[in-house]
């Protein structure tokens, strides 16, 4: 589980933040969903299973980098 915490905390991502994760259609994010959620017991996570493809076509809502 140490992988994990580097690859992730390294990103900024820590279990005391909320996380989406999202990808193109919803696969690799249900994935790391599993991850942070189960292995890693983050509380406040959650999978935008419409992802990146629903997201992008909506014409209020906003988008970070």
């Amino acid at each position: 589980m140490k992988f994990y915490n580097t690859l992730y905390s390294n990103q900024g991502i820590t279990a005391d933040k909320e996380v989406f994760p999202y990808c193109a259609i919803g696969g690799r994010s249900a994935s790391t969903w599993f991850v942070l959620k189960y292995l890693l017991g983050y509380a406040n996570v959650r999978n935008y299973d419409g992802s990146w493809n629903e997201w992008s076509r909506l014409p209020d809502v906003p988008i970070e980098q």
